[in-house]
């Protein structure tokens, strides 16, 4: 196939089809209007490809009022051309996607104009043709920029190719046979105010999945698939315990956490490490205990913290995110420390009206019960203290906390 088959065989992106397009109107612009919504300038965690198909379905009735196309763009811009459309048609739907979005800080003010471009193209046509121009040389160069080594699907997959159902046999057996004390990591949860120095609560100890990757299937991302990885947890969950059963370790488990699965601490596995550390050799050890979990099986998760604190485990409930605090119930989940995701969204949120309702939360579950973790900014500490978070986890506490002396307090200092 020569090179000009190619180009005519290939699909054109809608770029390029947005450029043809105009091109063709140079004759036909009477009627014509054109609205580009700047979806780019949104934040990114609204710019999510379900994000597009939905404003495109939200802009989708102008296609059967007023023949219109509908284009997105690669800045993630959607560009609608229209006929025989008002202004006020237009805006009506616009004003649909502005309200879907109405808890970003793109819309906090009074100035919403540069959302949007308008082109009448009897009077705009040109300045559209330029526009069009533009985003079809912009997505060009951004093509001719990305590398041809990796495929657009690996690009979405940090740390390599996705892990598929016919690794699991190979990753468990050397997971079984691998020296996992090498990866093994402690990462301090700490009490952090302004002004003065984090002081440790607790730590976590929890096996490096990253180092765990590069060691036992270079080149794959094992976190890839969530059903996948939760299936390899458990089985990492085993080996954690029999680490942690080695006499010589005994000592990392006062003021520790281990992050394990529901069904691990109802297993054989668990009652073993259960009898072979008693209170005096783990002190007040906590179990993180996902959340999930109790979505997926309440009876087991209410079965495994009764049995927990019979034992004088303490327990954290871990993954929480931040939009979900509020719907936590310390006193039926009956946990000490919950531990809620750091993300972008989360100091944005707490300058809204969401912002309130997870100070309440926070109050309500205990300020120092409540850990921010997977902080790796100052906007981490600034969105948890508007919230009232005292206690942090995550690779900023660490670099703050680097050149602090370790000190051992009680897991259990927050009754």
């Amino acid at each position: 196939m020569n090179e000009r088959t190619n180009k005519e065989t290939r699909a054109l992106t809608y770029d390029e089809l947005l450029l043809d397009f105009v091109t063709r109107l140079d004759r036909h612009r009477a009627g014509r209007m054109a609205c580009e919504l700047h979806l780019g300038l949104l934040r990114p965690y609204h710019q999510q490809p379900h994000h597009l198909r939905i404003v495109r379905k939200t802009m989708e009735p102008l296609t059967r009022r007023f023949d219109a196309g509908i284009y997105e763009m690669h800045n993630r811009s959607v560009v609608v051309v229209t006929k025989g459309a008002a202004l006020a048609d237009i805006e009506h739907y616009v004003a649909q996607v502005r309200s879907l979005f109405s808890e970003d800080p793109l819309f906090i003010g009074e100035d919403q104009s540069h959302f949007c471009s308008w082109y009448d193209l009897e009077r705009d046509y040109d300045a559209m043709l330029r526009r069009a121009r533009q985003l079809s040389e912009e997505r060009k160069a951004a093509d001719s920029g990305a590398s041809d080594e990796q495929a657009p699907a690996n690009r979405l997959i940090p740390g390599g190719t996705a892990i598929r159902p016919t690794h699991l046999e190979q990753i468990e057996r050397a997971i079984e046979h691998a020296d996992l004390a090498n990866i093994l990591r402690r990462q301090e949860v700490c009490a952090v105010i302004p002004g003065m120095r984090p002081e440790p609560m607790f730590h976590e100890l929890y096996f490096s999945m990253y180092y765990l990757a590069q060691t036992l299937l270079p080149g794959h991302n094992v976190t890839s698939d969530d059903f996948l990885f939760r299936h390899l947890t458990r089985v990492l969950d085993r080996r954690m315990l029999a680490l942690m059963m080695q006499r010589e370790l005994f000592p990392m488990l006062r003021t520790a956490a281990l992050n394990l699965n529901v069904r691990t601490v109802l297993s054989a596995e668990f009652m073993e490490f259960d009898k072979a550390t008693n209170v005096k050799d783990r002190g007040t050890l906590a179990i993180e205990l996902p959340a999930l979990d109790i979505m997926n099986d309440p009876n087991e998760y209410l079965f495994a913290r009764d049995f927990l604190k019979e034992r004088g485990y303490k327990i954290v409930l871990d993954g929480v995110k931040h939009l979900n605090l509020p719907l936590i119930d310390r006193d039926w989940l009956g946990f000490d420390f919950v531990k809620v995701t750091w993300t972008p969204s989360l100091l944005d949120d707490a300058a809204t009206q969401r912002g309130e309702a997870l100070k309440a939360a926070v109050s309500r579950i205990g300020r120092e019960r409540v850990v921010l973790c997977r902080v790796d900014s100052e906007d981490g500490l600034k969105a948890g203290e508007a919230l009232g978070v005292t206690l942090y986890q995550g690779r900023l506490i660490d670099s703050l906390n680097a050149a602090r002396p370790r000190t051992t307090p009680s897991v259990g200092a927050a009754e």
